[in-house]
């Protein structure tokens, strides 16, 4: 352990205990003691882990340190403490990019940026801000600069220098004089000696606003002091001066075109800033929220903004972005303060005449709105209401955490169907539980809360129109919190990885839900401007289930499609509104839309839908009918249409959709009671017979298997499919290749668990023991003559020697003998007595995992593989041991992951296997 691992875990130790009130933190001289060091070596290796973030600073005489984390925990107290002290801690609540709104949001990747450029070994690099007129970029500079004081790489009073290098564009003489200074003499006028901007900024930064007018003799003189800090005053021959400057530069053009390719070269970050309409809409209500604040605090008056003037700034495109805007703010405040009688109230109101005169023209603006109320803003109420606290995001962490990990198991087919369904929405209302209440008074005054309020109520009532989905009256508040928590905070991205898996459960889980989730996350996106995560729809999807706990994934599938801008969707949003369930989804067919395009939306649709239980499709004109010849190889149940859709027949035919009445009864009896006729189309698939092979190691093992089987099916007509082990394990018979064919038995290396289909080993062919179920499954497929052919033509062919040669490349006698020996030597070290068939297993499982490893194609991804590492040490040491002469001899190593596999594989024979 290094002397400074040694320093962090003494003051976590020190800092659990820490009473503010009689101590502010830990010392060096502590640290020195208790370690045995020097006081200068504990201080610098105290102030290493604090510039690395993991401590807190409290700048008193003497300096004390305190564990981050535990500041993290206590933080309200020490902030308490240290206002009462008069101390200021510094601590990552000041890193001056928490000031810029965006910093983790939308400009995470250029905040990242600008931090590397402050921080990298020795000087820092020198760094280009890209943008339009008005985005930001001298403001970023400067928190470039203040970054680089609040990491202590530049002094506290480290000077920050600005120069406008379209001031003297037009006269490069007089642009070399103000940056590397002049002797007296150099030029007429020059009657003195004279320091440039490069002397000044010496220790600190030089900020080249319009670099882009620098001209090309201007970029060549900085390239020496660039290269290598020295540089010559205008009209001076002698010595070489020196300085240490840091670089930033802006522009609004593209560098490729304005600046020499060997200046360019010589700036390695080039960072793009977006304009304000290119910013979500969150962080866009957020800026107009600050400004008006400071105009608020300027005049010392609330100030109320309309919500018309609200929907104007935030869509007009301003031309000079956020310093326009800016200018906008004053200017409105301006004018609304010339009409208001001084004493008569101390609330400044802000109209749509109020703007400038230019931003009152768009009348689609105007009309159009985020579904926002205006926005009051408090001349004299503290901000922090406004902010996020960092402390309890952990919590909600570890909540997600949980829910993924639930996931995970029953993907692994470690938790049963009921079960997951019932026990996920626990982890879903423990997750809500800690968004909300641990959060519930920070931002609930926030206008970017509210936002997300009024669209969150707006979409809850079009989806319980749609769909019938009755909401209760805190459902807003809840998926408030959850949208909010999402634009306010990215822990939630370590799950990104997983997400499309848990969607794949969802989707197959609750069906009906999903689509519901996607048709929320799709309006809300749309209303807030804003891209959601795709945890978003997981979460809408479970939050919709708890919302209505009836069981609907095995309903029959209807849907509506009838001519006209709305007829099917009023039509399925009152059946579905007085069903109380989502039964029917509605397809809308304006008077231009073509048969042709309404179908590929409804067969995009039933294509990510099950549709095993059949169709109906209430359609409102004959020319629809025959829509069912398009659907046929999609669907794969039964398909029925029926005609003149009405109210009433939905109704009816929804009613017994929920009874569970067979589809062919739902038809017949409904149009006995509606006037409308039907077509019922049963289902022709023929699905091609099949038998899977598989390997838990790969597609590669199943194909070698596949061509040995098609020896002994050469003429039968039967196809044999070598398929993913994973998808058949992770998917069980929804999978893909059930659709397609009538899947009649698995062969392999590793059961995947589908009982609807038998499953025989490779072992047990190998045995001879695969005869009775292989005839069972033959039988009707081919005649019984044929069947005994098949079984003869096994037996043959599947002997250990034979497999072993189609397996691998390998001699097989010799493979054999060299195998059996160090499985001999693993069932010693195990104290376990292998079973034959496992022994067969083994054998064909290590001969191909050598060829892998002789080939250099080793298997180095295993589920939780550190996990593994972990827990089955000895195991592992057991298995390098055994296979010590097969590794030496044939100079290949045997990888944990592939050793996880073998693993797996006895486990899956011997249940409590000690190691």
């Amino acid at each position: 352990m290094t002397n400074k691992e040694k320093v962090f875990n003494l003051v976590k130790e020190l800092s659990q205990d820490i009473n503010i009130k009689e101590k502010k933190g830990v010392t060096a001289q502590e640290i020195a003691q208790k370690l045995n060091l020097r006081r200068n070596v504990a201080s610098h290796l105290l102030n290493e882990l604090y510039k690395e973030g993991k401590v807190i600073k409290i700048n008193t005489r003497p300096v004390y340190f305190l564990d981050k984390e535990v500041y993290e925990k206590r933080a309200k107290e020490f902030k308490e403490a240290s206002k009462d002290l008069g101390v200021p801690v510094k601590n990552f609540t000041e890193d001056p990019f928490t000031k810029l709104i965006g910093y983790n949001g939308s400009l995470k990747e250029q905040v990242k940026l600008c931090k590397s450029a402050a921080s990298y070994p020795p000087n820092g690099l020198p760094i280009l801000l890209i943008g339009n007129t008005g985005v930001g970029k001298s403001y970023i500079a400067q928190l470039i600069y203040e970054y680089a004081k609040y990491i202590g790489v530049i002094e506290e009073n480290a000077p920050y220098v600005i120069f406008n290098c379209a001031e003297y564009a037009n006269n490069p003489e007089l642009l070399s004089a103000n940056l590397f200074g002049y002797v007296k003499g150099a030029f007429t006028g020059a009657d003195r000696d004279k320091p440039g901007l490069l002397e000044e900024a010496d220790g600190g930064y030089l900020f080249l606003d319009e670099v882009h007018r620098l001209p090309p003799e201007g970029q060549e003189k900085l390239f020496l002091f660039m290269d290598k800090g020295i540089f010559r005053r205008l009209g001076e021959t002698g010595n070489w001066r020196t300085a240490k400057v840091r670089f930033i530069f802006a522009t609004t053009e593209d560098p490729e075109k304005t600046f020499t390719k060997t200046f360019l070269r010589r700036i390695p970050l080039i960072v793009y800033i977006p304009s304000f309409y290119e910013r979500p809409l969150h962080e866009r209500l957020q800026l107009i929220y600050n400004f008006y604040k400071n105009e608020a605090k300027n005049l010392g008056m609330d100030i109320l903004i309309s919500k018309q003037v609200l929907n104007v700034l935030l869509k007009t495109k301003v031309s000079g972005n956020i310093g326009k805007l800016i200018n906008v703010i004053k200017y409105s405040c301006a004018q609304a303060y010339s009409h208001i009688v001084k004493n008569k109230t101390n609330i400044l109101r802000i109209h749509l005449y109020d703007l400038p005169k230019e931003m009152q023209t768009d009348l689609d603006i105007i009309k159009s709105n985020f579904h926002f109320n205006g926005m009051l803003i408090s001349y004299n109420k503290k901000d922090e209401d406004l902010m996020w606290e960092r402390d309890d995001n952990r919590e909600i962490y570890e909540a997600l955490g949980k829910m993924f990990e639930f996931f995970k198991k029953y993907q692994a087919k470690e938790v049963a169907s009921e079960d997951f369904k019932k026990n996920i929405l626990i982890y879903l209302n423990e997750l809500t539980d800690t968004i909300i209440f641990k959060n519930d008074n920070n931002y609930i005054d926030s206008i970017v809360f509210n936002a997300i309020k009024n669209v969150v109520e707006n979409v809850l009532n079009i989806i319980q129109n749609m769909y019938g989905i009755k909401y209760y009256g805190n459902s807003v508040l809840v998926l408030s919190h959850f949208i909010n928590y999402l634009l306010s905070d990215m822990t939630y991205e370590k799950y990104s990885e997983n997400i499309d898996t848990v969607l794949e459960i969802l989707k197959n889980v609750f069906p009906r839900e999903f689509i519901i989730a996607n048709k929320m996350s799709d309006l809300i996106e749309v209303n807030l401007d804003i891209k959601l995560s795709k945890i978003a729809v997981a979460y809408f999807t479970l939050y919709v289930r708890s919302l209505n706990k009836t069981d609907t994934a095995n309903l029959i599938n209807s849907i509506i499609i009838a001519h006209g801008y709305s007829t099917a969707s009023s039509i399925a949003s009152v059946a579905n509104r007085l069903l109380g369930q989502f039964v029917f989804e509605a397809f809308d067919m304006p008077i231009e839309m073509s048969t042709q395009e309404v179908m590929a939306r409804v067969q995009d649709y039933l294509k990510n839908i099950d549709t095993s239980r059949g169709v109906i499709i209430l359609v409102d004109m004959g020319s629809l009918e025959e829509i069912y010849k398009s659907l046929t190889d999609i669907v794969e149940g039964d398909i029925a249409i029926i005609n003149n859709i009405t109210t009433q027949l939905a109704l009816d035919v929804g009613n017994r959709i929920l009874q569970n009445q067979p589809l062919e009864q739902i038809v017949t009896e409904a149009i006995q009671k509606n006037s409308s006729r039907y077509k019922f189309i049963k289902s022709q698939k023929n699905r091609e017979n099949a038998i899977l092979t598989t390997c838990v190691t790969g597609i590669g093992t199943a194909v070698k298997i596949k061509d040995l089987l098609k020896e002994c099916f050469k003429e039968e007509d039967i196809e044999i499919i070598p398929y993913d082990y994973s998808r058949l394990k992770g998917n069980g018979v929804k999978d893909e290749i059930f659709k397609n064919y009538n899947v009649k038995l698995i062969i392999g290396t590793a059961d995947p668990g589908i009982k609807e289909v038998p499953y025989l080993s490779l072992e047990d062919l190998i045995a001879g023991k695969g005869d009775v179920l292989l005839s069972k499954i033959l039988k009707g497929i081919v005649d019984d003559e044929t069947v005994q052919q098949i079984n003869q033509k096994i037996v043959r062919l599947f002997s250990l020697q034979n497999v072993l040669h189609h397996l691998t490349i390998l001699n097989p006698d010799k493979i054999i003998v060299q195998v059996e020996k160090a499985i001999s030597d693993l069932e010693r070290f195990i104290g376990v007595r292998f079973s034959n068939d496992l022994k067969i297993s083994l054998y064909i499982h290590v001969s191909v995992m050598i060829e892998r490893l002789v080939m250099k194609e080793p298997i180095t991804s295993y589920s939780n593989l550190e996990e593994f590492e972990q827990c089955h040490r000895q195991f592992i040491d057991f298995v390098k041991s055994a296979f010590s002469v097969i590794e030496e001899t044939y100079k290949v190593e045997i990888p944990t992951a592939e050793i996880g596999f073998i693993y797996d594989l006895i486990a899956t024979k011997i249940r409590n296997l000690p190691f």
